[in-house]
């Protein structure tokens, strides 16, 4: 009976062993890079102008662990570049503030493949990390005014993230090891209230001085477009074990 035992148990380890190295086979790593561009638009009860100059330009790099003929695969995302969001809104002008901005996403992937081309559907959660960069004020007449923080209460710096987007690659790429992605991306983060009070002084003239105390409060929509470069990290190790 111990013998039996001994035996199956040696096949079962067997097994797990086989399986363990198939996977290994064939895992794979996909490295991305690419530039991206953004509109973010933050939505609360303080601000009515959209437009404040706030076009983002960054970078993003990626990596992904994407096995062969797989149908989901998840992806590690880093982003970095400048952005600015509004504060508080006086007349036909804006005191924005500008920021560096890192994102950090975990993003499932969804493969729709196409004759020539694929199409990469996926949304995730992650963290966006706020460093505030100076205070400038848009709008008409904004060179020649100033501005300047007097004091903050609760800033915070590190907000949760989600996002959702589509990716396509087109072409002779499509199932390559090197391939060029477009890409839309939706991005959301809310910045909750009592937190992030800002008090300014703006100077409208010589001699006419405003004061504010504002918060960076609301709903922060970032809808963006992207062009990335996917290298494919293949294991060329052959094995007769390979499943």
């Amino acid at each position: 009976m111990l013998a039996g035992i001994r035996i199956h148990t040696r096949r079962l380890l067997s097994t797990i062993c086989l399986l363990l190295f198939a996977s290994y086979c064939s895992a794979q790593y996909e490295v991305s890079s690419g530039i991206d561009l953004s509109y973010p638009v933050l939505i609360n009860g303080s601000n009515s102008k959209l437009n404040y100059g706030q076009i983002s330009f960054g970078m993003q790099f990626g990596i992904a662990y994407k096995p062969e003929e797989t149908q989901f695969f998840p992806i590690l995302k880093f982003s970095f570049g400048r952005t600015r969001l509004p504060l508080q809104q006086f007349g036909h002008n804006v005191v924005a503030l500008n920021f560096d901005y890192i994102n950090v996403m975990v993003n499932e992937n969804y493969i729709v493949r196409f004759r020539n081309s694929e199409l990469f559907i996926y949304g995730g959660i992650g963290f966006s990390y706020l460093m505030q960069k100076g205070i400038t004020i848009a709008g008409t007449g904004g060179e020649t005014m100033q501005a300047n923080i007097d004091s903050t209460a609760n800033v915070d710096h590190i907000f949760p993230a989600m996002n959702v987007g589509f990716e396509y690659n087109y072409g002779e790429s499509a199932g390559k090891d090197l391939y060029l992605t477009m890409g839309l991306n939706f991005q959301y983060i809310l910045l909750l209230s009592g937190l992030n009070t800002y008090a300014i002084t703006v100077d409208e003239t010589h001699y006419v001085q405003q004061h504010y105390e504002s918060s960076l409060t609301g709903n922060l929509i970032s809808p963006g477009f992207y062009i990335a470069i996917h290298y494919l990290l293949r294991n060329h190790k052959k094995s007769s074990m390979y499943l």
